[in-house]
């Protein structure tokens, strides 16, 4: 027994390439926001050490240590020096402090030869900075919520010596506003890429779910091939010696009656051989050998056989065929172009009609367009039409236009019903023009 479609199978899949998907550029993003931020951390480093130490070299060792109270004149020119570069920096907070952390002056409320307890955290970067040079501190956040850095720079000698004083800068991390975009974009872009792979997610597993239903259906079919092909072997002999021995019956009886049955029982065992043919042949598919001939010779006994198919009635017209070569199974091609050209014969027979049959060629392929101006076909049949067993016709198997189909695909191409109704009926049948390996 066929086992159903895997529909949890696909929805798995589905869901699978969703997280796959949204986890990469999940990772992607908090990589890549991890690079903007250290680039931006940088940048504020470099401009921190840059003012600290532009700003120190505005300053004399030997004034500052001349400095002797909060009044002194040296004092208020420096304070206003500080400010001035304050300004022209951006910082928020400029000073200077002496090696042990007493403020000297600041562009704040720093009170001279106090401890500046706001610096007094970073009493190891003042440190480093008279042996290191300029340093910067970690982050830290104000009241406000808003984040900043300090950078210290020692004030250098004259004669190139580091003093006891070190210049102070306080600079906002603005960028920290700009991470906050970049989060919200990283973050939207994230959620858009994932339902986008969702939807997609969504198409793959329909596409999933619909292509194990045409697997479990053609294996349905394979199967129903296989077992109809074994089963009209087992019945092909014992039917045409059934069909024998009633024919060499019949000629014994003399009575109208008994023949009349007799005549019956052939045409029913004719009846029977019919479908055990058309069982083979749905069975085998295209099977015959392959010849190089024109389009034309392919299909002019088709015509004929629609011909008188169509009887008195049917017109059918000879089509202005072009000259197309084509090497394919001939056998195989009449015999999908008949299935379709004299069941629309038969359907015309006590009405009457006309059958046209238009032919081209487009690169590797051939197209056949068999139009008729019929009654149509009834909308249950419609539906079902390529199913096997499925038939408008009383004496009909079911399996003319599925083995149609199944011999034009052998052959690389397709039978599809173009329109249907009060106006006609068109098939397109299309093949390749030379035979697959």
């Amino acid at each position: 027994m066929v086992k159903g479609p895997g529909k949890g199978t696909g929805l798995l899949l589905g869901w699978a390439f969703s997280m796959i998907m949204a986890g990469a550029l999940l990772v992607g993003a908090l990589v890549a926001y991890q690079f903007i931020r250290a680039g931006y951390e940088e940048q504020l480093e470099r401009r921190l050490k840059s003012y600290a130490a532009t700003s120190a070299s505005a300053f004399n060792s030997n004034s500052l240590e001349a400095i002797d109270g909060p009044d002194d004149e040296i004092l208020d020119s420096y304070s206003g020096r500080l400010k001035r570069l304050q300004g022209a920096s951006g910082v928020r907070r400029a000073a200077v402090l002496r090696n042990d952390g007493v403020l000297i002056f600041d562009t704040a409320d720093g009170v001279w030869g106090q401890r500046d307890y706001s610096f007094a955290a970073d009493a190891n970067e003042l440190e480093r900075c008279f042996a290191e040079g300029p340093v910067v501190t970690i982050m830290y956040e104000d009241d406000s919520g808003r984040a900043y850095r300090n950078a210290f720079a020692p004030v250098v000698t004259r004669d190139g010596a580091i003093s006891n004083y070190a210049v102070a800068v306080e600079l906002e991390a603005d960028y920290t506003q700009k991470l906050g975009y970049v989060r919200l974009t990283m973050i939207l872009t994230v959620l858009g890429v994932f339902f986008v792979t969702l939807g997609a997610a969504a198409v793959l597993t329909r596409a999933w779910n619909r292509m194990q239903r045409d697997l479990a259906r053609q294996t349905r079919l394979a199967e129903q091939a296989q077992f109809s092909a074994g089963m009209a072997h087992q019945i092909k002999n014992p039917l045409a010696a059934l069909r024998g021995y009633v024919e060499l019956l019949a000629r014994s009886l003399t009575e109208p009656m008994q023949r009349q049955i007799a005549d019956k029982l052939v045409s029913e065992i004719s009846a029977l051989d019919r479908v055990v043919r058309d069982f083979l042949q749905f069975s085998r598919g295209a099977h015959g050998s392959v010849e190089k001939l024109t389009l034309g010779q392919a299909l002019r006994p088709v015509l004929d056989a629609a011909r008188t198919a169509g009887g008195d009635k049917v017109t059918v017209h000879d089509p202005d065929l072009p000259e197309i070569e084509v090497e394919v199974d001939s056998t195989a091609l009449r015999e999908a172009v008949s299935n379709v050209m004299v069941n629309a014969a038969e359907a015309m027979r006590d009405e009457g009609g006309e059958l046209r049959v238009r032919a081209t060629a487009t690169g590797r392929q051939v197209s056949l367009e068999i139009e008729d101006n019929g009654p149509g076909m009834p909308d249950d049949v419609k539906a079902r039409l390529f199913t096997p067993f499925v038939t408008g016709k009383a004496d009909g198997t079911g399996l003319g236009l599925p083995i149609a189909r199944r011999l034009l695909r052998d052959m690389g191409g397709d039978l599809e019903l173009i329109k249907t109704g009060a106006s006609g009926t068109m098939f397109r049948a299309t093949f390749l023009r030379e035979a697959q390996e």
